[in-house]
């Protein structure tokens, strides 16, 4: 019988199908992959890319990723931010509700996605906060979030999360309903406590100030208390920078993330470049570092995610407070193919890191080169020297701490929803591209 014409083959590929790489052709119509194997047995098709000498890997998914838009879009937009991502390699984003204004209800759920909907070359899913009542929660998965978000350090719902019994009810009500927590965790008394003995948090030199009072035992503290009362809950733990903290997380059952910037760079960097390194958690000294790397290695660590956190540059050099964070989604992937390329890592790993595991976490049918599944992938070149260079970014924010930073392996093709998205430099894609995100998960009991 003769098969019916695809929409697009990429030919020539060694392809990362079921936990190997395999010479193959990866068919695509309508969105979704229809075939995989040998070229000589693909559908004819419309289009073809020609990948030979590349590897075709699942579409990654950064996790932890702020693409501001609406009141902070002078920071980045949801064009500018998914164009990011899709010159790093990412075909999928799950996007913090930090938002002015916040994203703490069904309807600015639904609002923000209809915005993100027209103007999206990637994927995008929404985290939401704890609404103001509990009995909203069911509205909120209805919706489509794909986890609530909770800081512990500056609470930003009208729900009290600092009262334990009204935290450990919303938890559990959260998980009823298909919802894992997401937690920033450093605990508030330790992070006030500490910014009095050097004067506050608005004196003095701005990063000194930060890293006296954003110390290691606020994050250690908080995943403590969050292990006492919610084991075995279905908790994830953000950007994790503490090897205690993450050795406390696991052992209560919870899923942990680190950045790329927590793993491989340390707060020597302060010194060179001041507050633009700026980050919350604070970059950690060298020891600490190695630890929490070693831990990735040796799969401790279940995704790694960019937290991509755009300011203007003018917001980052002061005078005046100055707020945490950098632009992470075109250095995420090429990041840790370095680490493969390197032969640190292995790219069963990588895939395990960016892919299968914030699939698994969230509850999404991405992150997998599968028949039937939604034609998200990228098509890497292992062996290209690729130079950090912040100036030629799609992001808005043109700054990054790994600026110069010379690495092999770099994101050549990125294909979303079987539309190709940016190919050798370009973003091609059209506005719009991208779908919106919603987890398929069981309720629990």
């Amino acid at each position: 019988m003769t098969k019916a014409p695809a929409d697009l083959n990429i030919c020539g590929a060694r392809v990362f199908y079921r936990g190997r790489l395999r010479e193959g052709c990866i068919s695509i119509s309508e969105g979704r992959i229809v075939f995989i194997g040998k070229e000589a047995h693909a559908p004819k098709a419309e289009e073809e890319v020609r990948a030979e000498g590349l590897l075709a890997l699942p579409g990654p998914i950064d996790a932890h990723v702020h693409l501001r838009d609406e009141g902070l879009a002078y920071k980045e937009d949801f064009w500018t931010g998914t164009c990011a991502a899709v010159a790093g390699g990412i075909t999928s984003v799950l996007d913090m509700p930090n938002t002015v204004p916040p994203v703490d209800s069904a309807e600015r759920l639904a609002e923000r996605a209809r915005k993100a909907e027209e103007r999206a070359v990637a994927n995008v899913g929404f985290y939401c906060l704890f609404p103001a009542e509990l009995s909203e929660l069911p509205h909120v998965a209805e919706a489509g979030a794909v986890a609530i978000k909770a800081y512990l350090h500056k609470p930003l719902t009208r729900l009290d999360i600092s009262d334990e019994v009204t935290l450990v009810k919303a938890v559990k009500f959260a998980n009823r309903v298909g919802l894992p927590v997401a937690f920033h965790a450093e605990d508030p008394r330790v992070i006030a406590e500490a910014a009095e003995t050097v004067g506050g948090e608005g004196e003095g030199d701005p990063v000194s100030v930060f890293l006296a009072s954003h110390l290691p035992e606020a994050e250690l503290k908080a995943v403590e208390r969050l292990a006492s009362l919610l084991a075995g809950r279905r908790v994830h733990i953000c950007h994790v920078s503490v090897p205690g903290a993450l050795k406390a997380a696991k052992r209560a059952g919870f899923t942990v993330e680190a950045t790329p910037h927590h793993l491989f760079l340390t707060s020597d960097l302060y010194g060179r470049l001041g507050t633009l390194a700026l980050v919350d958690p604070p970059l950690r000294p060298g020891d600490v570092v190695a630890r929490l790397r070693q831990a990735l290695y040796t799969g401790q660590i279940d995704l790694v995610a960019s937290d991509h956190a755009p300011h203007a540059l003018e917001e980052k050099s002061g005078p005046g407070p100055v707020p945490p964070g950098f632009p992470g989604l075109e250095t995420l992937l090429p990041l840790l193919l370095n680490e493969v390329a390197e032969r640190r890592l292995s790219l069963a790993e990588l895939v395990r890191l960016v892919c299968e595991g914030p699939a698994r976490v969230f509850g999404l049918d991405r992150g997998r080169l599968e028949v039937g599944w939604p034609a998200d992938l990228v098509l890497v070149d292992l062996k290209a020297e690729l130079v950090v260079r912040p100036g030629s970014f799609r992001s808005k924010a043109k700054y990054s701490p790994f600026k110069g930073m010379r690495l092999r392996g770099r994101p050549v093709i990125t294909v979303v929803n079987g539309v190709v998205a940016f190919r050798e430099g370009e973003v091609v894609a059209e506005p719009g591209c991208g779908t919106i995100l919603r987890p398929k998960r069981p309720r629990e009991a």
